[in-house]
């Protein structure tokens, strides 16, 4: 026999459905939301600067003149191309944190003083981050020789202080005094070290680095530009062991994030002086 249900029992039962309803439609709507931020992939491009400069000598595949920098972040501005930070890509790869639309990255090899001169002011009169990997060697002989003409000299340890206190820069290795391409090239290994020897001189060069960062910044760096592009099998392992997180070459790639990743051998586009903004950026986007 089918037992009736009073009016009150009824609207218990009807309440209840509808709360489980409510739960499962909402579970299953938040599911696939935090699957589809996990799974998403973000492209990021990176441009690998050097030395800005107004002479015709040097201008070249390694130097470009501020008017150019200039029409460089003009472009960006006008196109949506957004500069981000490394520490924005970090959170990012970590947690999923938003990043802008067409997210670039703006970096410069090697520590010119014209960064500090030149770019500095370009950076802080568009709002743009930047990243600079500086040589610690050579931070050590500009400030010992008190040198700072921008036409040549690289930055010192004055100068790396003030960046490194500045909201807009972030300071990379581009080793201790590896940036070289005789003998050694670069963080190359030779066919006569053991991997052990290998380990223990790129170990040193990198510690030389951080312990001079340290001294006058009190931070040690997590990113690292390999100088010229220049790797090795082991290289990876050791500059991961060694603390850094991000990890620069000079192969000319798009990269593709996403949440749960990391940020190890990035690509970069190198920027020449004999291609204009339009035909560089064209190449990329």
């Amino acid at each position: 026999m089918f037992r009736i249900l009073t009016f009150r029992q009824l609207s218990i039962i009807c309440v209840a459905l509808c709360l489980v309803m409510i739960f499962y439609s909402t579970a299953n709507f938040a599911v696939p939301s935090i699957r589809a931020a996990s799974s998403s992939d973000v492209s990021v491009a990176i441009i690998m600067y050097h030395q800005i400069s107004e002479s015709s000598a040097v201008l070249g595949d390694y130097a470009i003149t501020a008017e150019l920098l200039r029409n460089d972040f003009q472009y960006m501005k006008d196109n949506g191309i957004n500069p981000v930070s490394f520490s924005s890509l970090t959170k990012f790869v970590k947690c999923g944190a938003p990043l802008p639309e067409n997210p670039v990255v703006i970096s410069f090899d090697d520590g010119e003083r014209s960064f500090l001169t030149k770019v500095l002011p370009l950076l802080e009169e568009f709002s743009y981050p930047a990243n600079v990997n500086i040589v610690g060697a050579l931070v050590e002989l500009y400030t010992q020789n008190g040198d700072t003409d921008d036409r040549y000299a690289y930055l010192n340890e004055q100068d790396i202080k003030a960046l490194a206190e500045h909201p807009l820069v972030e300071i990379g290795c581009h080793t201790y005094n590896l940036h070289s391409l005789s003998g050694r090239r670069g963080m190359q290994k030779l066919y006569s070290e053991t991997d052990s020897q290998y380990e223990a001189l790129i170990r040193s060069d990198i510690g030389l680095f951080q312990n001079m960062l340290h001294n006058i910044t009190g931070e040690k760096s997590t990113i690292i530009a390999y100088p010229y592009g220049i790797r090795s099998d082991k290289l990876l392992e050791i500059v991961k062991a060694s603390g850094f997180n991000i990890t620069l070459t000079c192969r000319e790639t798009v990269n593709t994030l996403r949440v749960g990743g990391d940020l190890y051998e990035l690509g970069r586009f190198n920027r020449p002086y004999s291609q204009s903004t339009k035909t560089f950026f064209q190449k990329i986007w």
